[in-house]
């Protein structure tokens, strides 16, 4: 009876221990967070509402991981247009690639810069659903299945942004 109790409250210390180490994909997406603000990315985490996809009658709402790259220059951010698209299929899709569509700022963009978002889109990681300008930043919205490259990758396209002025 004694060992039952000995043996019951191991198990109990090992399954707490357990219970609070990180899992393999918490050790990945910390690896991936680090190499992010070491390359001068921000990372947060945001509750998204999503446009309406075709055949929803709700919007998707989701906690979303931004990486986002800020603007660094001075003066006036009054010009920057404010948008943000993301990867699904709605009615709100002018100047986009197939498959992806507008949630703020349909419209409002020059062509050069639609050429720019759609060169990008292409070479994007394939689990990024959402990218966002503001007179503040550059964002990004992916799930994080990615390698330190991804990481570098993905900053790369947000200079392209930032330098363009889009």
């Amino acid at each position: 009876m004694n060992w039952l109790v000995i043996v019951l409250i191991v198990m109990a210390m090992v399954g707490s221990i357990m219970w609070v180490m990180p899992t393999p994909r918490q050790r990945a997406q910390a690896l991936l967070r680090q190499c992010a603000m070491r390359a001068g990315l921000q990372v947060q985490l945001v509750r998204m509402s999503l446009p309406r996809a075709l055949g929803e009658a709700e919007p998707d709402e989701r906690n979303c991981v931004a990486y986002r790259l800020l603007r660094r220059r001075k003066g006036p951010r009054a010009e920057l247009v404010t948008w943000q698209i993301f990867k699904l299929q709605s009615h709100a899709n002018v100047g986009l690639p197939e498959g992806w569509s507008w949630s703020k700022g349909e419209g409002l963009l020059a062509a050069p810069a639609l050429a720019l978002i759609a060169e990008l889109i292409q070479v994007l990681p394939k689990d990024v659903y959402g990218l966002e300008s503001t007179p503040i930043n550059v964002s990004v919205y992916w799930e994080e299945h990615g390698t330190p490259e991804t990481v570098e990758s993905i900053q790369q396209l947000l200079n392209r942004l930032l330098e363009a002025g889009v």
